[in-house]
């Protein structure tokens, strides 16, 4: 592909995170300042957690929700339920120390070959009686809700966590509050059993 100069900086910083851009999303970026630039691209591994490609429904998304309080406000959720499963990849998991993907076995997708940071994360199916949500948990609220720290769940190793998360878990009625996502997913930023 043809870069100009001034798309090329913008381009590097996109790799740099460790994304990659369609055209279209590129031009997208390179009408907003640096600045701007750098919050979008930090907002991405929240809003948009498995992304590889940037696309400019995405950089759309993002604009649109950032610079709002009111927007923001009108994401928020409370939710009544039970959740009935615990997806794998949940539990203890290792992620790329350059772009914060999840990854496996020290290999990232996008640089190959990285010495993984630990983490802990839930991905969950939650039942509200009237339709299923996916809910995501970063590492304080999983800890919270799955009764285990970083350093509980070092020791134990992944298969010993995500049966620990699970008995905490599965099958018990809970109230969360949180974001709601792009793509059906919600963030929770609260959580306590029912």
């Amino acid at each position: 592909m043809d870069y100009s100069f001034s798309s090329e900086g913008v381009l590097k910083k996109v790799l740099g995170y460790g994304y990659q851009i369609e055209p279209a999303a590129l031009n997208m970026l390179e009408a907003l300042g640096d600045e701007k630039v750098i919050d979008v691209l930090d907002s991405f591994t929240d809003k948009f957690p498995d992304t590889i490609v940037i696309e400019g429904k995405q950089i759309e998304a993002i604009l649109e929700k950032t610079p709002s309080k009111e927007a923001a406000e009108t994401n928020k959720f409370a939710l009544r339920g039970k959740i009935t499963q615990i997806y794998d990849g949940s539990g203890l998991i290792q992620r790329c120390p350059k772009c914060n993907r999840w990854i496996i076995d020290d290999f990232c997708m996008v640089h190959s070959d990285v010495e993984g940071i630990w983490d802990l994360r839930i991905k969950a199916r939650f039942d509200t009686g009237t339709g299923r949500r996916t809910l995501i948990f970063k590492k304080d609220i999983t800890e919270k809700s799955g009764g285990i720290t970083l350093e509980e769940a070092k020791k134990l190793g992944e298969a010993a966590t995500l049966a620990r998360i699970k008995e905490a878990m599965v099958n018990r009625n809970f109230k969360v509050a949180g974001i709601e996502l792009s793509g059906g997913n919600f963030l929770v930023k609260d959580i306590s059993e029912v």
